[in-house]
């Protein structure tokens, strides 16, 4: 019998994609078929968000239940934020699921490690000793950052090995912001700043707009020596090619599918493995003939158009699901608009592609933001969008750790990548993209997440819109004395009805005329604040005669019921029990003049003489009201 295919949630940070890209290709690579299925939680949380979107972002490492995994990986690299890690760590810990750490050395768990000191060390007595660099810049990430720290303490020791200090002042700090590394020096450089012999850098895009900020501020390109660290396809294709490091991710993750293998089989494995760094020379240390830099930039070149083309079909795809979501009117129209975009057109997001939705989502453009989940899931999800190997497969709700609708393919391994959904510190839900370990690099992933969420921003205020629209116009149809419908209410159903009368397609109906008796005299001898409350005292007897009925007022004195359905079969005994009571109460001579109400009414079928338009209806039911006006004024109401 076959083994049941295990499955393995992976923890990385989006922005440090080409590191990531690498360590999953090899991952996979060494993966056998029909084996393990990789469930890839991607943050891309950096220094710049503001605190609300961190949290939210970072809610996608809270997603699995790892109970429902058979083990776990966390890529340290460029997680960043000791929070974040420190959390992760506290879920992992508690999983009882065998833990492997990229990076990070922590008790209980197995660690590969990359030796970052070793690497940057090899760069630096390169530089000293074959370049003369004396005076060196060591701009680092963020002090938080382990690998940053690493590499410090590697320049601090290679430069004090050859009677060489590495200054406070010749330390700067980035948080990994290549704008706030611009900004900084290209303002020292105005002001008279003195270059170093050479930037060090944490990593290639760092060295990159140091090299930027050199040739802004008037410099060659050989000036100074800028190195960097990672070993980027952009850095070595870069001008001059950044010297670097190459961290040995793909070979990590070859030597990680390797350890699952044993852990699996429940052989004894190392609980620590380090993975040599391999120092590359380049132009912008010197080193203009140290590889073949002319050739992979003309192939690098030759592949633009070809990624531009990729790129603006991912952005077109994503740019329609923005506005999908932003033109849709309510929570079943947006359902179904993303299932017709994803599920029945062809787009670069693969054949396997799932939105999953919060519930809450059906009204929380309604709702205060306050009541609903902060910066956490929902048990339940709404299976939103969901297409297996390009077909549809069947929606409803799941529970949240199961994570995904079904399980595919058993013969093949899948990587499935989970990016969040929220808004504000809602998170409402996450997306599903298959096999796409391309988007990694290119920041896809980042900019579904981006697009979907902040078109969420815009669905809701058009929701909120809609919905203030709506009581608005309640408002301006609403009789602000009684509360009924006013005269703009009525001429609009009269419209509806008139439409369906044409299209043959009406249900049955009546109207019946109203209109209130004596109000000039209550008015003139009682004051208007009591003919107020005799209006009102009217209103509501005819409201409660014809209780499933609407009732417009469409004058001062003048009201209208379409007598529907049951009102409409008993209609002639409604109004019979209502002109009863009236003459009850214009006999009880103890009442006072405005509880003794007196309306009179004409009503007409829309059946009685085939062929009728509403407007035929409706004058046989006002010259009907008129004749038993006529009739009930005879001397009840003589002195007040």
């Amino acid at each position: 019998m076959k083994n049941r295919k295990k499955r393995v949630a992976v923890f990385v940070n989006g922005w440090n994609a080409e590191n990531v890209c690498r360590y999953l290709t090899g991952l996979s690579a060494q993966t056998p078929d029909g084996t393990i299925d990789y469930c890839v939680f991607v943050c891309h949380a950096i220094y710049s968000c503001s605190e609300t979107e961190i949290k939210s972002m970072s809610t996608i490492f809270d997603l699995p239940d790892l109970t429902t995994f058979d083990a776990a990986i966390m890529f340290t690299p460029g997680l960043n934020f000791t929070n974040v890690i420190n959390q992760l760590i506290i879920k992992l810990e508690k999983s009882g699921i065998p833990i492997i750490s990229i990076g990070l050395k922590h008790p209980g768990f197995y660690y590969i490690g990359i030796d970052n000191f070793v690497g940057m060390s090899q760069l630096c007595d390169h530089i000293i000793e074959k370049h003369g660099a004396k005076d060196i810049m060591f701009i680092a990430g963020s002090k938080e950052n382990e690998d940053s720290n690493d590499r410090l303490r590697a320049v601090r020791d290679s430069m004090e090995k050859h009677g060489l200090t590495l200054a406070e002042d010749r330390i700067y700090y980035s948080n990994w912001e290549v704008g706030q590394v611009m900004s900084e020096f290209l303002g020292r450089l105005r002001n008279g700043w003195k270059l170093p012999d050479a930037f060090v850098c944490a990593n290639d895009q760092l060295a990159e707009v140091v090299s930027y900020v050199l040739t802004d501020s008037g410099h060659n390109v050989d000036d100074v020596i800028v190195t960097g660290f990672d070993f980027l396809d952009e850095g070595q294709n870069f001008y001059p090619s950044i010297a670097s490091v190459d961290q040995g991710y793909a070979e990590t993750g070859r030597i990680t599918a390797g350890l699952l293998d044993r852990l699996f089989r429940g052989e004894a494995v190392s609980q620590e493995t380090t993975v040599a760094c391999e120092f590359h020379p380049g132009e912008s240390c010197g080193c203009a003939d140290s590889r073949d830099d002319d050739n992979r930039r003309r192939m690098f070149a030759r592949g633009i158009p070809r990624h531009t083309m990729s790129s603006d079909m991912v952005e077109g795809r994503f740019h329609a699901m923005e506005k999908e979501i932003i033109q849709s009117v309510d929570y079943d129209d947006l359902k179904e608009k993303l299932n017709r975009l994803f599920c029945y057109t062809t787009g670069l997001e693969g054949q396997t592609f799932f939105v999953m939705m919060d519930p809450h989502v059906v009204d929380f453009s309604l709702s205060d933001l306050a009541s609903y989940p902060q910066f956490h899931y929902a048990d339940t999800m709404d299976v939103f969008v969901a297409k297996r190997d390009g077909k549809p497969i069947e929606r409803g709700l799941i529970p949240t750790s199961q994570l995904l609708p079904d399980e595919g393919n058993s013969e093949r391994n899948y990587m499935y990548f989970f990016v969040p959904v929220y808004y504000e510190s809602y998170v409402c839900g996450y997306i599903v993209m298959t096999d796409q370990l391309a988007w990694l690099p290119d920041k896809f992933f980042h900019m579904c997440e981006n697009r979907f969420n902040r078109a969420l921003v815009s669905y809701r205020r058009n929701m909120q819109l809609t919905a203030l629209n709506s009581k608005l116009s309640m408002l301006m149809e609403k009789d602000s004395l009684t509360f009924v419908k006013n005269r703009t209410a009525y001429d609009r159903y009269v419209k509806r009805m008139e439409a369906s009368m044409q299209a043959g397609d009406c249900d049955p109906f009546a109207v019946v005329c109203f209109d209130i008796n004596y109000l000039k005299q209550v008015n003139d001898e009682l004051g208007h604040e009591a003919g107020d409350e005799y209006i009102k005292k009217c209103c509501k007897l005819i409201c409660n005669t014809f209780k499933h009925s609407p009732v417009f007022r469409i004058g001062g004195d003048e009201f209208v019921a379409i007598a529907v359905h049951d009102d409409y079969t008993n209609r002639d005994t409604l109004l019979r029990t209502m002109r009863e009571h009236m003459r009850s109460l214009d006999a009880d001579t103890t009442l006072s003049p405005i509880d003794r109400i007196s309306v009179a009414s004409g009503i007409s079928d829309c059946t009685e003489t085939t062929g009728d338009d509403y407007s035929a209806v409706f004058r046989r039911a006002d010259t009907r009201m008129y004749e038993n006006k006529r009739e009930m004024k005879g001397g009840r109401w003589r002195t007040i």
